[in-house]
């Protein structure tokens, strides 16, 4: 770990469940030594595995996934004389992470001014679920509620107004946020690099959902009707979805700037080159007038083989297409291994990961090392540390 990047960084992840130690998680990808501090009892996290209707299996994911490459510091927080350690431990750190609820920082002297009276030079960086000021700065949230729900993404991917709202993938959001957290984190480092300032940094789930729903809500914010749906049958023959022989799905995508150059490739991708002069399809408005006709006929066409026939076309003809995967199917996805989107653990022999979502040329991220146990490390740190 010496010659990587942060190696000369210490992080306190005093934060729980995802999004504030997902960003330390990616800190210690590139380096960083990061100590988790959680109660004695441990982090709640380690006991979502267990909800109804999550994956059950042999291996804690989401917490190895999360919390990998950490060290465990078990502390109560409400008792004087283990407070008084993490306070050593934050006067030798070069950033503090936490998503507590603010009334709990309250409680806990864990807020910036608490945090900066003991360390000037560190990088504080606070995560909320609605932002630090407000009426709900002190309001309770997770990413299904603050990103996916309040962003208005919950509503919009309703294929109509009657459609029950769609239930979010745990930690959709919190991984997402995680990377915002992660670069106002790095960017105070900078800062301090060239003022030798540390200072506060923060980011909401609130305001990553709003950024990931862009789009839609500065349509909003300019004036434009946002109340209509992308339902499918009302879709661009060449924005659909199509089912193949083997029940894979995949999405075609063909913008219309590049439609008249892509159609002709796409009529004989499909074995029908008769298509380019069918009066009905010759033209861009031709074929808007008569969608339904061609999205019916490439669903017949498509239906004839499985994706693994079609992929290969796609790509010669150069057409925009990509297959809806399964979960499963990353595990052998040559693409995600060949780009280290997947990773293996340090000793762990055919166990993956997956990876923080960005690389920099000529510098080596640390092999994942096993996430801990509660407190596993506290004999050790205790003694370095002085705690």
């Amino acid at each position: 770990m010496s010659d990587t990047l942060f190696s000369d960084l210490l992080v306190i992840d005093c934060a729980s469940f995802i999004a504030g130690p997902a960003a330390a998680t990616m800190l210690a990808d590139m380096g960083a030594r990061v100590i988790k501090v959680e109660p004695p009892t441990g982090d709640g996290y380690r006991l979502l595995k267990h909800l109804p209707g999550l994956p059950q299996g042999e291996t804690n994911y989401p917490w190895r996934h999360t919390n990998r490459s950490k060290e465990s510091l078990s502390l109560d927080l409400k008792n004087a004389e283990q407070r008084a350690s993490l306070d050593k431990l934050i006067a030798k750190a070069d950033v503090f992470v936490t998503n507590y609820p603010l009334g709990v920082r309250d409680s806990l002297n864990l807020h910036y001014e608490d945090i900066k009276a003991i360390n000037p030079s560190i990088v504080y960086a606070s995560f909320t679920p609605y932002g630090e000021e407000g009426p709900e700065a002190a309001s309770t949230g997770y990413d299904a509620t603050a990103w996916w729900a309040r962003s208005g993404l919950m509503d919009a991917v309703r294929a109509t107004g009657d459609t029950p709202p769609a239930i979010s993938m745990p930690g959709m959001g919190d991984y997402m946020s995680a990377n915002a957290l992660y670069g106002a984190i790095v960017t105070a480092l900078y800062r301090r690099e060239k003022t030798g300032e540390g200072g506060r940094v923060g980011s909401s789930l609130m305001a990553n959902g709003l950024w990931s729903n862009a789009v839609c809500v500065q349509a909003a914010l300019d004036g434009a009707d946002t109340s209509k749906r992308l339902e499918r049958h009302k879709l661009s023959a060449f924005s659909q979805t199509y089912r193949c022989s083997d029940d894979r799905w995949f999405l075609l995508t063909v913008l219309p700037q590049v439609q008249e150059k892509v159609w002709p490739a796409l009529a004989e991708c499909c074995g029908h080159p008769e298509w380019i002069t069918d009066e009905r399809f010759t033209t861009i408005e031709s074929r808007r007038a008569n969608n339904a006709d061609l999205t019916a006929a490439l669903e017949a066409v498509f239906l004839e083989h499985p994706w693994s026939y079609w992929e290969p076309r796609m790509v010669e003809g150069h057409i925009t297409a990509g297959k809806i995967a399964r979960h499963s199917d990353h595990a052998v996805c040559e693409q995600a291994m060949a780009n280290q989107m997947l990773v293996g653990f340090e000793a762990e022999q055919g166990q993956l990961t997956i990876n923080s979502p960005f690389y920099i040329d000529g510098v080596e991220k640390v092999s994942p090392r096993e996430a801990p146990e509660v407190g596993q490390h506290n004999a050790a740190l205790f003694a370095e540390f002085g705690l």
